[in-house]
């Protein structure tokens, strides 16, 4: 017989399902040759500290650095009974080997592997890596398992990557706790090997904004209009090198000098007037954009639809775990390999079934593309290619809207990848007024010969061509503005810049400015229309230009508009996904960034949770699409005494350095020498370090307890390692709490006494019961994550909102609590989808003038 172990119940049903097997108690299922159970997350973990030496139990910096020899196991404190069952399988003589079917990536490999070493088992591995949940992959997936040492590489940097996170949150949080403690501090500073480096991208974010001044510049935007045509607008640039793209005037004294001198010449008619004195015409090609990996993925449904990374990774995973319409999402390939070449039929033909891509996927059935190279590379594709629909026919009735919105995402960006490049026609003019110089010849945009006036600028020479580290020091690049102090001289130039499509291309497909698109694209496209508005308001010279020739006289008006420096925008999670995925790196052209990621902060499956872990713990808060650090996730990063605890760049060095172990190009003794000797130098340093005063008294995470003990220990549950204390001081946030880590143990029958059970939203198959903190599913031990927390936002639901939301999906109208603590009218409304940190409550804001019912 064969044992087969699952990453979770949900998939252990679906395989039972395709090999025909049925359910065998609370634990498993039997039939035929097979036995399959599941695994409910991490069922084992690293053992506390004290668990290896007693002198580890206490908080001392002179036990530091805490540096185990072999890492211990133990079995999680939650899930202990799943893992009883699992592990007494796994020693049972009737069966001949074990299928590894969890996860099909790093950390799917590191639960099997921790749970298979932990229970003692010597049966022979295999594993099963698929990277679609439809019944015809879990087939050929079965058919093709590979021997459990073609991964040992991966489990080795899985091993790395956990036993890093444990030496280096575990001994930086009490290195830096403990100092500060010892100068009277009484603060928790919670540090991760990858946490506390995402934070830092906040706060120097944050910094910047608010030591950004504001200077004050002035714009020239000339109105030109030829004999025959619409008018355009077009503004006034220094075209002689090193004149910076955008120029501003810095002095308006100037400003008001140039305009005049610019009226006396703008007649058509009038010696000096408006003539386009060259015109640049060219064609480009714009490729379709890449696939999606997770972290684009996660990007753009921020930036489109406002989700979070976690909400985008949890409806993925549903698409393509109880859906089967995507194939896995936690990669990081943004290319399919060879093999799916002859796989295209099939899916282009399963997307044609559905009405909203019918129009797309048939021309592609009838007249199959070739396999562009953009698309496919194999030497992009490492554990599982990008994501993409599996080419099950899906009513899209019956997905949910995030559902909706994702699938739509990822078919548009799939089927536009076998498109043309979408064409178009260029046009730069530059207009010259004034008489021209007596040694001027022409002048174009890229070659300008003129004398350059005084002007400032932060950097006059060309950005390296390797990637630097953000530097959030201005608004704008500070390579890319410059100031005009004093008077040019004549004569005045204008560039007007023109952009016209001349095919579509994928941009089809995409819905850019075409009816037939399909539905679900008007609100972006009067966005971009909006933006294009706001474009031609401010004289921006990316508008349709009319027909012009060189020589051609124009008729001219000009004004100055009196503009602002901007402070650096905040980073919503899409921006920070990005800073993330390139360790800081401020990098926008995609395929220099796909070659950065394996440098970046954590891993597409990891980011989300990432960020999470930052929320939960007080460092950092969302305020409508943006996420900023709270005064406590600033205190956290100035009290480091240690700055490359906080560094993006060395952490995205390390992840790096992971991708090579599981590759065995590296050994994964190399990588843990290093980071015990890195360990080493944190604590030597920290002990060594002065301890600011005025930290003592800068806001910190504190222990909800009186003082901080030496004997306190750390909670083995914190994803970096680190003690999982929840702040109380973050001024941002309305009330912090702490969020267990899984649902609510059951209590009672039912979440009303004398009442009928109610079944569960989410999974329909257990009843809600009374936990210690909120209403949960009976089935929690088998895997559903439903819950409905008693406190929401600061305030507690009482039992009829919650009997209204579970059984009606909404409350009645209601005032609770914004995140500044101000009352907001609306209802509570039931997302049963959500994740079990924030709860199934979620408000909705009542539509303005709405009555109360």
């Amino acid at each position: 017989m064969q044992l087969v172990i699952a990453e979770k119940p949900s998939v252990a049903r679906d395989i039972a399902r395709v090999l025909g097997v049925r359910p065998a108690g609370r634990h498993s299922f039997t039939g035929g040759e097979w036995v399959i159970t599941w695994c409910v997350g991490h069922l084992v973990e690293l053992e506390e500290p004290a668990a290896y030496d007693a002198r580890w139990k206490s908080w001392r910096l002179e036990a530091l650095p805490m540096l185990p020899p072999r890492f211990k196991l133990r079995a999680a404190a939650g899930t202990r009974d799943q893992f009883t069952a699992v592990a007494r399988l796994l020693v049972d003589r009737r069966f001949a080997g074990v299928v590894n079917a969890c996860d099909a990536g790093r950390e799917g490999e590191l639960i099997f592997r921790y749970v298979y070493e932990l229970a003692g088992s010597g049966l022979p591995i295999r594993r099963l890596w698929i990277s679609s949940m439809t019944d015809e992959a879990i087939r050929a997936g079965f058919a093709s398992l590979k021997p459990g040492t073609h991964y040992d590489p991966l489990a080795a940097a899985a091993r790395c990557r956990s036993e890093a996170d444990w030496l280096v949150g575990l001994n930086a949080t009490r290195a830096v706790t403990v100092r500060y403690r010892q100068a009277g501090g009484d603060a928790l500073y919670s540090i991760g090997r990858v946490q506390t480096p995402t934070l830092a991208i906040l706060v120097e974010r944050e910094r910047a904004i608010r030591s950004f001044t504001p200077k004050d510049y002035w714009e020239i935007v000339g109105t030109f209009t030829p004999a025959s045509g619409p008018a355009f607008r077009a503004t006034w640039t220094l075209l002689a090198p090193p004149a910076p793209r955008h120029v501003r005037f810095g002095n308006e004294g100037v400003v008001h000098t140039v305009v005049a001198r610019l009226a006396a010449h703008a007649a058509a008619e009038a010696p000096g007037g408006p003539v386009v004195e060259t015109l640049e015409q060219k064609k480009t090609r714009e490729p379709p954009p890449l696939l999606f990996d997770l972290t684009s993925l996660q990007r753009t449904a921020n930036r489109r639809f406002g989700l979070s990374a976690s909400r985008t990774l949890e409806v993925a995973q549903a698409l393509y775990e109880r859906h089967k319409v995507l194939t896995y999402p936690r990669t990081d390939a943004r290319h399919l390999s060879q093999d799916l070449v002859g796989e295209l039929p099939k899916l282009f033909a399963g997307l044609a079934q559905i009405p909203d891509y019918t129009p797309f996927a048939r021309p592609l059935c009838e007249r199959p593309p070739a396999p562009p190279r953009r698309v496919f590379d194999d030497k992009k594709v490492h554990d599982h290619h990008a994501i993409i629909p599996t080419g099950k026919a899906v009513d899209l009735a019956r997905l949910d809207r995030d559902e909706k919105r994702l699938f739509d995402l990822v078919v548009r960006r799939f089927l536009g990848a076998f498109y043309p490049d979408a064409e178009f026609a260029n046009t730069e003019a530059v207009i010259r007024v004034g008489p021209a110089a007596v040694h001027a010849g022409p002048v174009t945009a890229a070659s300008g010969k003129a004398r350059a006036p005084s002007v400032s600028s932060a950097r006059r020479n060309p950005p390296p061509a390797a990637p630097q580290p953000a530097r959030a020091l201005g608004g704008e690049d500070e390579a890319e503005q410059g100031f005009v102090e004093s008077l040019p001289p004549p004569p005045d130039r204008f560039v007007a810049r023109g952009r016209v499509r001349l095919l579509p291309g994928w941009q089809v497909v995409a819905g850019f400015g075409e009816p037939a698109a399909g539905r679900g694209h008007e609100k972006e496209k009067e966005k971009e229309k909006e933006k294009e508005k706001e474009k031609e308001e401010e004289g921006n010279p990316e508008a349709t230009l009319p027909v012009l020739a060189e020589g051609q006289r124009l008729a001219g008006s000009f004004a100055s508009v009196a503009k602002q420096t901007k402070p650096p925008p905040r980073h919503t999670e899409g921006t920070l996904l990005a800073a993330m995925e390139t360790a800081g790196r401020q990098i926008e052209d995609e395929e220099l960034r796909a070659a950065m990621k394996e440098a970046g902060l954590g891993t597409p499956a990891t980011r989300a949770s990432i960020i999470e872990t930052l929320v939960k713990r007080g460092f950092v808060c969302r305020e409508g699409k943006q996420i900023l650090p709270t005064d406590t996730g600033m205190a956290l990063v100035a009290a480091l005494p240690v700055p490359s605890l906080a560094s993006p760049e060395l952490t995205g060095s390390w992840e790096a350095r992971l991708s090579r172990v599981a590759r065995a190009e590296e050994a994964r003794e190399a990588f843990m020498h290093d980071i015990a000797a890195y360990v080493r130098q944190v604590v030597e340093a920290v002990r060594r370090s002065p301890v600011d005063p005025a930290m003592m008294s800068a806001e910190a995470p504190r222990r909800r307890e009186p003082a901080l003990r030496p004997t306190a220990q750390t909670s083995p549950r914190a994803p970096a390692g680190a003690p999982s204390v929840p702040p109380t001081s973050a001024r941002r946030l309305p009330r912090p709490r702490k969020v267990a880590p899984k649902a609510p143990a059951p209590r009672e029958a039912s979440p009303t006494e004398g009442e009928a059970p109610v079944p569960c939203p989410r999974c329909r198959e257990g009843t809600l019961v009374r936990g210690h903190r909120g209403w949960g599913c009976s089935r929690w031990k088998q895997g559903c994550t439903f819950v409905v927390w008693f406190a929401f936002e600061g305030k507690t639901l009482t039992e009829s909102q919650f009997k209204d939301l579970v059984t009606k999906g909404k409350t009645r109208k209601l005032s609770w609590p914004g995140p500044q603590g101000q009352e907001r009218a609306g209802r509570l409304v039931l997302d049963v989808n959500a994740p079990r940190e924030t709860g199934a409550a979620r408000f909705e804001a009542a539509a303005p003038g709405a009555t109360r019912s």
